[in-house]
């Protein structure tokens, strides 16, 4: 069965969501006290004493899970680990950690709201993850990966 077209933006938006997770990552963990990215006045907002939490969250569920997602959802490995955790899905399993992953994105967006609020790359963020949600939920992707 051939790839559907819309599998292609949604791939191209969770490497781009990888991409900023990396971005905002590596210089919070570089930089524990947010010097690199401005954001030390933010600290003191937070329930941690340095950016090394925010930064492994931001490294491995922004960054690195969303690459695996990717590769998944072209690659379509079969991996019992997984499919053995979302089985009750009815979907394969990257398909249904991708829907997963937008609902982690919107909590995280929450949090950080209601701890130090909004910024522009709040926003960004936010309607990536609405694009991943919708490009993961049109028919022809989720009938893809229905089993």
């Amino acid at each position: 069965m051939r790839r559907p077209l819309m599998l292609w933006p949604l791939v191209f938006f969770l490497l781009f969501l990888a991409l900023g997770g990396f971005a905002g990552a590596i210089p919070l963990l570089m930089d524990p006290s947010g010097e690199l990215l401005g954001m030390a006045e933010v600290l003191p907002l937070l329930p941690v004493p340095n950016f090394i939490l925010p930064g492994l969250f931001l490294l491995v569920v922004m960054g690195l899970f969303p690459l695996l997602l990717a590769y998944a959802l072209v690659a379509r490995p079969d991996w019992a680990r997984f499919s053995s955790l979302l089985r009750w899905s009815k979907h394969y399993w990257a398909w249904t950690a991708t829907l997963v992953l937008v609902v982690i994105i919107a909590l995280w967006l929450i949090y950080e709201g209601l701890l130090i609020g909004f910024f522009p790359i709040t926003y960004v963020t936010a309607v990536l993850g609405l694009l991943i949600l919708l490009f993961a939920l049109m028919p022809g992707v989720r009938k893809f990966y229905a089993s």
